[in-house]
């Protein structure tokens, strides 16, 4: 009995640090991201811009592109 419960905790722990492990994979991943998408703004000269004004610039390409998309769709 002692020997089981010391496996299902072994196994617990496992899992956790398995979870952990694939988080802070997935926020380095995002943090990448991010470093991209801010690098991508200077090379096209866009940091010059003000923030609302590249804010509403971004969305309302998402917005097209997303009815583009909805459009090839129908």
């Amino acid at each position: 009995m002692e020997r089981l419960a010391q496996l299902q905790a072994k196994e617990v722990l496992s899992h956790q640090r398995r979870e952990a492990k694939a988080q802070e994979t997935a926020r380095r991943e995002e943090m990448k991201r991010r470093q991209r998408v801010a690098d991508l703004v200077f090379l096209t000269g866009a940091q010059t811009l003000d923030d609302a004004e590249l804010e509403s610039l971004l969305r309302d390409h998402m917005t097209g592109k997303s009815q583009s998309a909805e459009a090839s769709f129908h």
